[in-house]
């Protein structure tokens, strides 16, 4: 509505330089049985006076002016009633002169005996000369604007001065008492009523005020109308709380579309018949709304309506005839994605089609679309609106060049944990630049599919999971690092990526789905660091890249590659040493984090292992960590050395193991011999594991380190615990029997009970023994 009135008052502006000699054409043409005065000027602006059409008594019945009307390919405002325009017109009732509308011109309404009421805009600023005489059924004027302008005072009769009502808005009604002209009005009174940018309020109570009409059975509004949740007028701010009764009654939009309209959280009610009879195409209703009137979208409206877009997570509860039923075919109805069972299930909301039924984004925060995941303070980036069947997509094409998705996104008072990119959420937007928080958990499916632009997605180690066309045609990226926490890559993830150049997988991805890379025809490098190949198939990779790119896998790891299904197929292999090679005795997989300085990888003395980065570095820290989890009773070991100054064990340098928060042991003497330590890890309890090396605020040179080596984790040896599953029951005695008969081989120090060297039959009676002693 700003935008409408600014245009207006630049037409105004115009009109007034071509009264002052700027060149103009003028142009008489009848549009919906009303007359007009169209000037337009060299620069192509143009306004419309409401026009007599060459005689008097063209009008009759009522009579309502459009704000703006179309004539030879353009919209042009109404700013004027014109010289005599409805003068004499005896049979007119009634009149709406709409927002906009700045000057009456002379005699406009001159002798229109049966006209007993009208309401003239806020947007009035000059009424000329005679204006109103002869109006002698005139009993009530209602004036909206809430600063008076002083004109002659021959615009009324005697008569009229004398009996009819001025009405005003709230809290102006001492400066119409003080201005000349309406101070000669006998009966001035103030209404509960005010106009703020073209939107008409009723003062409920207090400093609650309700969306309203500007009169009855006229089209008060048009175009796109965004209801603000508080409006300031007098110097009050007022709370927005409902839309009236009737308030859109009857309203169109003038350039033949439908009207856009959002209703803000703050309203709680929509009146009976609030939107009856009227042209809308789209409406938007907010989160507070708790109950919709009768009628409130018959009469027609069901004809052009198209989108309602419902914030609300519970249905407002609403009437039989709220909606007209072809409204539950034809009306698209968009609710909260986690409403949809409830409005699938509510009274009357019931009635709409699951083909017209869409999900959509709970609500928006600098520019990013959410959906709250659960009930317990999570949200997913969000795509704009899905159809409930997943056959349709409504994408609000985003155009952020660089967008960064928060941690924790505040709505309405309330944080909620951003741990989701939702299934299509981004899908086409046009930036070049996207950064995920730590919180992220999983990309979903299409999250970033067609988003031609993107040229760099960075990863924080939170992500487990990629979906299926993920990054689907995303032919701007030229490398992707997948980070270590991701788990699986799913269907066509990174399909038709046409400039991607490199591909690091992350150290614990175990699976990558079909079609994953097809479609790179660039891909030369692919770097993957998991120490035992992910499990793939030969359609995920492009066959030019299994002919021309170079994959990297741990050296370690080379004859693993070279025979699994899928990476067999690559003839060029190379060994890259990597961080949980060199940390990982043969055979165990568990992935490091490093912070800080990062470790360097070594390989002397036949031994590859890792070293702390920050020697020299006075009052630095390199750090590794890792997270584990066993089920049964297990031991880690390590194998470690040290060299730093102390003279003591902990004087100066220090290498630390802690558990949990917990230092399990520090060490900080000259020693360049391995050693080998062990610590016991109960079940089903998760460790924070934290190796760091931290040198004190004397730099020694460059000779100062810790090293690290043969990371494993083992279940713990319990002697008896021939199946080890950590308790020593009849299954272990049926295990034993079974090695004993088979002449299978077992640690000695599990099952040879009786000390004699060799597992046999007298073992088998030990453990029985033992176990009946239990």
């Amino acid at each position: 509505m700003k935008k409408t009135l600014l245009l207006k008052a630049i037409a105004l502006l115009a009109f007034f330089t071509c009264a002052l000699g700027a060149s103009a054409d003028r142009i008489n043409f009848d549009r919906d049985g009303i007359c007009y005065l169209l000037t337009t000027y060299d620069d192509g602006t143009g306004a419309i006076t409401v026009d007599n059409g060459g005689s008097f008594n063209t009008y009759s019945g009522v009579v309502n002016i459009p704000d703006t009307v179309y004539y030879d390919g353009g919209y042009y405002p109404v700013v004027g009633i014109g010289y005599q325009a409805f003068k004499d017109c005896t049979g007119l009732t009634a009149v709406t002169i709409p927002e906009g509308v700045t000057m009456l011109l002379n005699e406009s309404f001159a002798g229109c005996t049966s006209l007993t009421n009208i309401t003239l805009p806020s947007t009035l600023t000059a009424i000329y000369n005679n204006a109103f005489v002869g109006c002698t059924s005139l009993t009530s004027i209602t004036c909206m604007n809430p600063d008076p302008r002083s004109f002659s005072s021959n615009n009324f009769d005697a008569s009229t001065y004398a009996n009819a009502t001025l009405k005003v808005p709230l809290g102006s009604k001492a400066s119409y008492q003080n201005t000349s002209a309406w101070s000669q009005f006998s009966n001035i009174q103030e209404i509960n009523k005010f106009v703020v940018d073209g939107i008409y309020y009723t003062v409920t109570s207090g400093n609650n005020v309700s969306v309203t009409y500007r009169d009855l059975n006229y089209c008060s509004y048009n175009g796109e109308v965004n209801i603000p949740a508080t409006v300031t007028y007098g110097g009050t701010t007022y709370n927005v709380t409902g839309v009236g009764q009737s308030a859109f009654r009857g309203c169109y939009n003038n350039n033949g579309y439908g009207m856009y309209i959002r209703i803000p959280n703050s309203a709680t009610t929509i009146g009976d018949y609030a939107f009856y009879g009227s042209k809308i195409t789209y409406l938007e209703i907010g989160t507070g709304v708790t109950s919709i009137g009768e009628n409130a979208f018959t009469g027609g409206t069901e004809n052009n309506f198209h989108i309602l877009f419902m914030r609300r997570q519970y249905p407002p509860a609403i009437a039989e005839n709220t909606f007209a039923s072809a409204s539950f075919e034809g009306l698209n109805l968009w609710i909260p994605r986690m409403a949809l069972g409830r409005y699938t299930s509510a009274r009357y909301w019931s009635n709409f089609e699951e083909g017209t039924l869409f999900y959509g984004y709970d609500f928006i925060v600098d520019g990013i679309y959410y959906g709250i995941n659960s009930y317990s303070n999570t949200v997913e980036v969000s795509a704009y609106a899905m159809a409930v069947d997943s056959t349709k997509l409504f994408s609000a094409y985003g155009e952020q060049e660089n967008i960064v998705i928060p941690p924790i996104v505040t709505y309405d008072g309330v944080e909620y944990i951003v741990n989701e990119i939702g299934s299509a959420a981004h899908f086409g937007w046009k930036m070049k630049n996207v950064t995920l928080p730590s919180t992220i958990k999983k990309i979903s499916a299409f999250a970033y599919r067609n988003c031609s632009n993107l040229e760099q997605i960075s990863f924080s180690g939170g992500v487990t999971e990629i979906g299926r066309m993920a990054f689907f045609y995303c032919e701007s990226l030229q490398r992707i690092d997948i980070p270590s926490s991701v788990k699986s890559i799913g269907y066509g993830a990174f399909y038709g990526c046409t400039n991607l150049q490199q591909a690091g997988i992350g150290a614990c991805v175990e699976k990558i789905e079909d079609f994953a890379f097809v479609q790179c025809p660039n891909l030369t490098t692919i770097l993957s660091y998991p120490l035992f190949p992910p499990v793939i198939t030969n359609d995920v990779f492009d066959d030019n890249a299994y002919s021309d790119a170079t994959l990297y896998a741990p050296v370690s790891s080379v004859p693993d590659y070279q025979v699994a299904e899928g990476w067999k197929n690559f003839y060029n292999i190379v060994g890259m040493h990597t961080l949980d090679e060199a940390l990982n005795a043969p055979g165990s997989n568990i992935h490091f984090e490093e912070s800080d300085y990062p470790w360097v990888v070594l390989n002397a003395g036949g031994r590859l292992y890792a070293q702390s980065g920050n020697a020299g570095v006075h009052s630095s820290s390199s750090t590794l960590s890792t997270t584990v989890r066993v089920t049964v009773p297990s031991i880690l070991s390590f194998d470690f050395k040290a060299w730093g100054e102390s003279i003591g064990l902990t004087d100066y340098d220090e290498c630390v193991f802690m558990a949990n928060g917990t230092s399990i042991f520090r060490y900080g003497a000259r020693d360049n011999d391995w050693e080998t330590f062990t610590f016991e890890l109960t079940p089903d309890v998760t460790y924070n594991l934290k190796w760091f090396y931290h040198k004190d605020v004397s730099d020694n040179g460059s000779g100062d380190y810790f090293a690290l080596d043969n990371m494993q984790i083992k279940p713990k040896v319990q002697r008896g615990d021939v199946n080890g599953d950590g308790s020593i029951n009849v299954a272990d005695v049926t295990a034993l029997i079974q090695i004993v008969l088979n002449s299978q081989t077992i640690d000695l120090a599990i099952a040879d009970l009786d000390n004699s060297g060799t597992i046999n039959v007298a073992d088998v009676t030990a453990l029985i023994q033992m176990v009946l002693n239990n």
